[in-house]
């Protein structure tokens, strides 16, 4: 079994793949028009980061939300309308024509994060509701492949097409990729291995005998899920910050450089794929040995001398990182049950991208105090202070008898 052949016999997640991949593309090409179009209207940086804290906002209470939603209805319809729904919001930017319209830009972003935090959980339920669970691990690493291909196609094509044809486009491409998103969705087949979802209809979901909340923090292994969920976007906030200040600042590359490292970071994702043969036991010591990995990548950037290792050092980050994500996501999809996926997946979509969102705004301050590369230093320190916490949490856990407890009692 390898990538290949579960990509050829799972259909439905192949229209799923495309309709993320399609929205997830649009979606850059809006958000590199919405941050150059808010620096043409105000040239404030304030601006730019109240436009983060929008999108940031609904993830608080709508994810969660959108997990239970998920649970309770059909995983397939409320995919469709969500990306329907998001449409003309998606292109409502184009009517700004001046600084009077800001609020379209700040209303747009907050209903198009709102769908975000609807969509983000539900979808990630929905991949163990149609795929055997003997492919999910192969399933995984193919979602690492959309993301390494949306963050190269998306960012670099959204600022290429933005220069070329104006900042307009961006906006309408974005409201084209949620219509032929919606058109795939529409055709996936809610089935697996052989048998219905248990969501294509109300009435044949079959609610846990407990509370799902109860459930959660009644469980040792969610418990650690959720420490993890909570705690790694902290440091991956201040990478995502930390890349482009290195090539800006440490080896002034300008907008080309921050491109190119992009790429490299996309790509690298997109080679963590293409491991997943070798993933196939021990996927907790991988979770922990991988983030480990990606500790070390940061020490070294942090001393790196050409600028063109560093690109080499910033793929071998996102290729460690997304086999950790790859064990992981397999790991929690495997333990939890598959009448909690949406509620749990939107518990962690809320706390990874609330935490996510402060740790980018925490990164700008951190910035002011110290420079670029005692931050990567304390970076990759913090990794390896999580993986020790991450082991010892692990060790104190036995999955296998989580999994039966949890199974119980759904």
């Amino acid at each position: 079994m390898n990538n290949w052949k579960t990509w050829k016999q799972e259909k439905s997640y192949q229209k799923l793949f495309w309709a993320g991949t399609v929205s997830g593309i649009g979606n850059r090409f809006s958000q590199v028009a919405i941050l150059a179009l808010l620096y043409q209207l105000t040239g404030s940086g304030f601006a730019i980061g109240l436009y983060f804290a929008i999108r940031m906002a609904p993830f608080l209470l709508l994810a969660p939300i959108g997990g239970m939603i998920a649970d309770r209805f059909s995983k397939k319809r409320l995919l469709l309308t969500v990306d329907l729904v998001r449409i003309p919001f998606a292109i409502s930017p184009i009517f700004v024509q001046g600084p009077e319209h800001l609020w379209i830009i700040f209303v747009s972003s907050f209903c198009l994060a709102a769908g975000e935090a609807l969509h983000a959980p539900t979808r990630m339920a929905t991949i163990p509701a149609i795929v055997k669970q003997e492919r999910l691990l192969y399933v995984n690493a193919i979602e690492q492949i959309l993301v390494g291909g949306v963050l190269v196609l998306g960012s670099g094509s959204g600022g290429v097409i933005s220069y070329l044809f104006g900042l307009h486009i961006p906006f309408l491409l974005d409201g084209i990729s949620f219509l032929l998103s919606a058109f795939l969705l529409s055709r996936i087949s809610m089935t697996a291995a052989g048998k219905p979802s248990i969501n294509v209809n109300y009435q044949e979901v079959i609610p846990p005998k407990k509370s799902a909340w109860k459930l959660i923090f009644g469980s040792s292994a969610l418990i650690v899920f959720l420490i993890i969920e909570l705690t790694m976007p902290l440091a991956n906030g201040i990478d995502n910050v930390l890349v482009s200040v290195y090539a800006l600042d440490v080896f002034q590359k300008g907008d080309l450089g921050v491109g190119m490292i992009y790429a490299f970071l996309g790509l690298g994702f997109v080679l963590s794929s293409f491991f997943s043969n070798f993933l196939k036991r021990n996927l907790v010591a991988l979770v922990v040995m991988f983030i480990a990995f990606e500790g070390m990548g940061h020490l070294f950037l942090s001393i790196t001398p050409t600028f063109s290792l560093a690109l080499l050092i910033a793929l071998l980050i996102t290729f460690v990182g997304g086999i950790s994500n790859i064990c992981l996501a397999t790991l929690i999809m495997k333990i939890v049950p598959k009448s909690m996926h949406g509620t749990f997946f939107g518990l962690t979509t809320m706390i990874s991208n609330t935490g996510l969102g402060i740790s980018m705004g925490v990164a700008g301050l951190l910035l002011e105090v110290f420079e670029p590369r005692t931050l990567s230093l304390m970076v990759g320190s913090i990794y390896i202070g999580f993986t020790i916490m991450y082991a010892i949490l692990f060790s104190r856990v036995d999955f296998k008898r989580e999994k039966r407890k949890l199974s119980q009692k759904v």
